[in-house]
């Protein structure tokens, strides 16, 4: 058996005059465990398809190089720099002014003080809609707002981010209900954080082995859920979860497929219990824990899309809020950059600062040099997601993966 992942290469067997016949499989999944058959075939049953000309950096891989999809490059417009700024403004100045980001890594939490001011000036609804009490931004914008945040403390950073790129209001965002919306956004806008449940023991990037069940109660109207999820960040503040499960399978050309349910789960329903908060040499402030469901009941129209498109509202959800890493680390960066021209122009050696000697203004300008692409490259991103361009998972996927490498780079 093999994969159906064959698009591309019949595009370039079309485009240079071979057959498609001939053309091979992107996957061949015929030599594969029966495990790592049905994890792949699950996750791919769950993305939507590219469609024919795919995105720019997907083209990449075939040989391709589609310009007019970047270039001229999506600038900011002013109308969208002028929504955000106000925002944006009041974001750095209070940070500055009120974070203190040495005493929450000693003490390994976040003063409840700055959580609460946060949430008032709407950092924790950037993108919701002002009609859910949201700030009603781009992702441009956020993106600025997690430059910002990642410049001064990674803790605050993954608490704001996490409980809105991966937590409640993006999956209600692209896939809830109105009823969803209306009764939810508005608590994680403006009170509540949330959280994203979908690691276990057994299953981390491998959902087809997922083992916390949701069973149908005999009428229909609920979901009975058992199981555990452990790393869930923001899990010891959450208010409410968004949660992966494991639902009825269903016969798919005569085969039998594992299905993947998304939920929202209030912390508070009966049988839902934290048992344990985990801890982090880098992050000492992360809100991250275990979580164990035992017989609890969450209504049918909890669910978020339609039975069995969990996985789908996982990945599709991940492959925006991916975008909050990089930026993160963009600020980050310029934050490392500007200590070390600091120190490069008051350090003095053989006469003159450091920064006139060849070895060190040649690391100076190699980091400067990383930061200016890394932004360019997550900013551009996000001004396609703006724009609806169409599925950007290889890019938001590069944007994180170099970013966060460059950063390590650049720190040491």
């Amino acid at each position: 058996m093999k994969s159906s992942l064959e698009a591309p290469e019949k595009q370039v067997a079309a485009e240079t005059g071979a057959s498609a016949k001939s053309a091979a499989p992107l996957i061949d999944t015929s030599k594969m465990s029966k495990g790592q058959r049905e994890a792949l075939e699950l996750a791919e049953a769950s993305r939507d398809p590219l469609d024919e000309r795919g995105s720019f950096a997907s083209n990449l891989f075939i040989g391709r190089y589609d310009f007019a999809r970047i270039f001229p490059y999506p600038a900011q417009t002013e109308e969208d720099r002028a929504k955000g700024e106000p925002f944006l403004k009041q974001l750095r100045e209070y940070l500055q002014a009120n974070v203190d980001g040495d005493e929450i890594d000693r003490t390994g939490e976040i003063p409840q003080k700055n959580i609460d001011d946060l949430f008032a000036m709407g950092a924790f609804g950037v993108k919701i809609p002002t009609e859910y009490g949201g700030l009603g931004l781009s992702q441009f914008n956020y993106g600025k707002a997690a430059m910002l945040l990642g410049s001064w403390d990674a803790n605050l950073t993954a608490l704001v981010s996490a409980h809105q790129s991966i937590g409640v209001p993006q999956p209600l965002l692209l896939f809830g209900t109105e009823q969803q919306k209306a009764k939810y956004l508005p608590r994680v806008a403006r009170k509540e954080i949330s959280a994203f449940a979908l690691t276990e023991w057994n299953a981390g990037s491998d959902p087809a082995n997922m083992s916390l069940r949701a069973d149908p109660t005999e009428d229909g109207s609920a979901f009975i859920m058992n199981g555990e999820k452990l790393w869930c960040t923001n899990l010891i503040k959450a208010g409410v979860l968004v949660v992966m499960a494991r639902t009825a399978p269903k016969i798919v050309n005569g085969k039998e497929r594992k299905q993947i349910t998304a939920f929202i789960v209030d912390v508070n329903s009966p049988g839902l219990e934290i048992t344990y908060r985990c801890r982090f040499m880098g992050l000492r402030a992360l809100y991250n824990g275990i979580v164990k469901f035992t017989d609890v009941r969450v209504p049918r129209e909890n669910m978020i899309a339609k039975e069995g498109q969990g996985l789908k509202v996982a990945l599709t959800t991940l492959n925006t809020g991916r975008l909050t890493i990089p930026a993160a680390c963009v600020g980050l960066s310029k934050r490392l950059v500007d200590i070390c021209r600091k120190w490069a122009t008051e350090r003095i050696q053989w006469g003159v600062p450091i920064g006139k000697h060849y070895a060190i203004a040649g690391k100076v300008a190699e980091m400067a040099g990383q930061v200016f692409a890394m932004e360019a490259m997550t900013f551009l991103t996000s001004s396609l997601v703006d724009r609806k361009a169409g599925d950007l998972r290889i890019e938001t996927a590069m944007c994180k993966m170099w970013a966060t490498e460059a950063t390590w780079r650049i720190a040491d």
